[in-house]
């Protein structure tokens, strides 16, 4: 296996050629080919060879991740894939980890990715993130008292200004932002029976809107992007949604941050109970479908600047598994270790461990969990990804007590 940068003009019939394996973009389609080669663009992409030939391919593209009140440097990991004549043979692992290596040396604080399934990124030290609600509902029965403004139609041409709203948009705790307008114009080029609505502000810029996909004359209307900068605009959002119930039956979307949808909706229980089993049926379901790991270890504990006066300090025993796909010679081998923190409103990490302190030993999975707020510190162990004392954990479930952390974009 020979890994190495990916090079356009020498590899993108190779790389559609494993796109069109794995299913991601359909044979001899023109037109998905080339929103392919704009989604590869402008992120970071290798490839490793077999038998002299592309086999897989890893993409990695450029955003942030608000951490408390700082947005933090985060790599994503956007496409994974191999071709079928190169499965089980570690090349998704070893590329991955060579990419995620190169990341971490590029200043990223973190990285993140949406799974295909649970398990296989943990070997590379990515933990779950939160549980992120989906929510099926009929837009007739949204309790918004407000009448919203004529929007504007949005088209594939104006993934710019998607861009730019949803980099523009209100985003809390575990917020993300991607940079690249192209990752756009793929992803919006391949929306089928596209559907965008939107408003500018005074400058013409487009500052809240809704995107997806609206299939048939009933629906369901799937919003698979959607940016508001206050409360306001996302009540006017929701006003517009309401207003297609008198034609559109479902609508699915991502749960905003900070929002118990459940309370809009008018008798949830008797339309979920009266729609069960049927096409249009309404429900709010959760899953885990995205992960996180940290690159950067002072720079993710520096961020964590908790209130109140008191510190807690300890000892930490971090492994990190990537070290295990990596080449020897890479000069970043993950951030496995010993050391000493403090968690406090000024947090810190010293390099190496305190006598007499407690000691939490540490997957870096569990531990870029932790940190995160996604789940607390007794639930990471009950998993094995944590080991302390119960009076070290409980600790630090009363101190890293962080807001609900919600990505706010699929990605």
């Amino acid at each position: 296996m020979t890994i190495r940068d990916y090079q356009p003009d020498r590899d993108s019939q190779a790389a559609h050629r494993i796109w069109e394996e794995t299913g991601w973009i359909e044979r001899n389609d023109a037109e998905q080919a080339r929103l392919m080669d704009r989604f590869l663009a402008d992120s970071r992409c290798l490839v490793a060879e077999l038998a002299g030939q592309p086999e897989c391919l890893v993409s990695c593209g450029s955003g942030e991740m608000k951490y408390l009140e700082q947005d933090l440097s985060a790599s994503l990991v956007l496409a994974v894939t191999t071709s079928l004549v190169a499965r089980k043979r570690g090349l998704a692992s070893r590329l991955t980890a060579r990419a995620i290596a190169n990341e971490a040396l590029a200043g990223h604080a973190l990285a993140a990715l949406g799974m295909f399934e649970q398990g296989y990124y943990t070997r590379l030290g990515f933990g779950n993130g939160p549980y992120v609600h989906s929510v099926n509902f009929n837009p007739a029965l949204l309790q918004v008292d407000r009448v919203p403004g004529v929007p504007v139609r949005l088209g594939k041409q104006d993934f710019a200004a998607v861009c730019q709203a949803l980099a523009n948009r209100w985003r809390g705790h575990g917020g993300v932002r991607i940079n690249q307008a192209s990752l756009f114009e793929a992803e919006m080029g391949w929306t089928e029976d596209a559907t965008g609505f939107g408003y500018h502000d005074q400058q013409g810029q487009l500052s809240h809107f809704i995107w997806g996909s609206n299939k048939g004359e009933h629906g369901p209307f799937k919003i698979t992007f959607m940016a508001y900068q206050n409360s306001d605009q996302l009540l006017e959002l929701l006003a517009l949604i309401r207003s297609m119930g008198n034609q559109v039956l479902t609508v699915n979307m991502m749960e905003p941050a900070r929002l118990q949808f459940q309370d809009l909706l008018r008798e949830p229980f008797k339309a979920m109970s009266k729609t069960r089993g049927s096409e249009m049926a309404e429900h709010i379901s959760a899953e885990a479908y995205w992960q996180l790991r940290i690159l950067d270890l002072p720079a993710c504990i520096s961020a964590c600047q908790l209130p109140g006066p008191e510190t807690l300090s300890f000892n930490l025993t971090l492994n990190d598994p990537i070290s295990d796909y990596l080449d020897e010679d890479c000069p970043w081998q993950g951030v496995g270790g010993e050391y000493c923190l403090h968690l406090g409103q000024e947090s810190a990490l010293e390099c190496s461990p305190r006598p007499g302190l407690p000691t939490l030993q540490a997957s870096v999975s569990g531990f870029s969990r932790l940190w995160l707020g996604a789940v607390p510190a007794t639930a990471i162990s009950l998993t094995g990804e944590l080991k302390a004392s119960p009076a070290l954990l409980e600790q630090l479930e009363n101190r890293l007590r962080l807001p609900a952390p919600h990505a706010g974009m699929n990605f």
